[in-house]
């Protein structure tokens, strides 16, 4: 069975994305070996927020579409801000975002990041939720 994150990566390339901005985070280690093995160049940045800025910047600057892939929780709640930056100027934005494994943390009872992906990207347009 083919995993997501080469889902993702294949569904890039095919769709001539050359780059994509992200800062490396556990969650989204997979997508980042995969995107690295089809060719894909990662901007590694400092920060989610830079993410989604450099990858509406780049999709304003070359009309093609902007890629951001940031980490679970924190890292799309940073997200937040560029993505409705991109959406009130009309430049067409992806975001990928990791999400938490389904169980619980083993050190605990509550999930590691309980902030819900989606439900800090409803601000905008549309955000989906996919369970790999």
């Amino acid at each position: 069975m083919e995993q997501v994150s080469h889902l993702i990566a294949r569904f890039l390339r095919e769709r001539n994305i050359d780059r994509v901005f992200s800062l490396c985070g556990g969650h989204i280690m997979p997508i980042w070996d995969d995107l690295y093995r089809l060719g894909i160049r990662i901007i590694d940045v400092r920060d989610e927020r830079a993410a989604v800025h450099m990858a509406h910047a780049h999709s304003d600057l070359t009309g093609r579409l902007g890629v951001a892939v940031v980490t679970a929780g924190p890292g799309m709640t940073n997200a937040v801000t560029g993505i409705a930056n991109a959406f009130v100027s009309r430049v067409p934005l992806l975001v990928i975002s990791g999400t938490p494994p389904a169980t619980p943390a083993k050190f605990g009872r509550a999930p590691v990041y309980p902030t819900g992906t989606t439900g800090a990207a409803n601000c905008t347009i549309r955000a989906y939720h996919w369970q790999g």
